[in-house]
């Protein structure tokens, strides 16, 4: 039984390692000769794989777009939920702070997800291209009101639906004026805004 869970642990760790190196030989090419005229051909030779390969991780080359976003907020909010330092409210500021921070070191591809969104609408479907910080923003309120950080009579899903709509505006906004002003400033900016109406001395 030991020698089986093994196995399929060593397996899971393959497939892993094997949708990132496909992830980040696509980002490369797509970053050093655009997203149009990069070919799964060319990534699978990037990430040292046979082309059919890519079609195992990702069924379209929009895919690995999405992919962007999903991997980014998940790590990123995972280390934060981790987090025991600070309040509820700090670590959605954090959150908030270091996603943006990396989505500027690749403003171009951000703006490109967005972009295709409009043309190909299952880009962006079901979870904003995988950009959304509803279910972690919706975790953080919560804890948040069991802290008396806000309003406990608020509804905290109400409330991260709110926060995601306002930070995905603000992140179409800043690809819009290519990124005319620091995005992370914008986004903090919005939690402070949004804590201000929370306070629990409004209750």
């Amino acid at each position: 039984m030991v020698m089986v869970q093994q196995t399929s642990g060593k397996r899971e760790t393959a497939k892993l390692e094997r949708r990132e190196r496909l992830y980040e030989a696509a980002l490369e090419l797509f970053r050093a000769q655009g997203y149009e005229t990069t070919t799964v051909d060319q990534i699978t030779r990037q990430a040292g794989l046979a082309k059919g390969t890519f079609f195992n991780y990702f069924p379209t080359k929009d895919a690995v777009l999405r992919y962007l976003g999903t991997r980014e907020v998940g790590r990123l909010g995972a280390m934060t939920l981790s987090s025991s330092n600070g309040s509820a409210l700090g670590k959605l500021k954090r959150l908030l702070g270091v996603l943006a921070g990396s989505l500027e070191k690749d403003r171009d591809l951000v703006r490109l997800i967005f972009r295709r969104g409009v043309s190909v609408p299952d880009v962006m479907a079901g979870d904003a291209g995988g950009f959304t910080i509803q279910p972690m923003a919706s975790l953080l309120l919560r804890h948040a009101q069991r802290l008396g950080e806000i309003n406990a009579h608020l509804d905290p899903d109400i409330l991260a639906a709110a926060l995601d709509a306002l930070y995905l505006q603000q992140l179409v906004r800043w690809c819009e004026c290519d990124g005319a002003y620091p995005l992370s400033e914008r986004l903090v900016g919005i939690v402070d805004l949004l804590a201000l109406g929370m306070s629990p001395a409004l209750q």
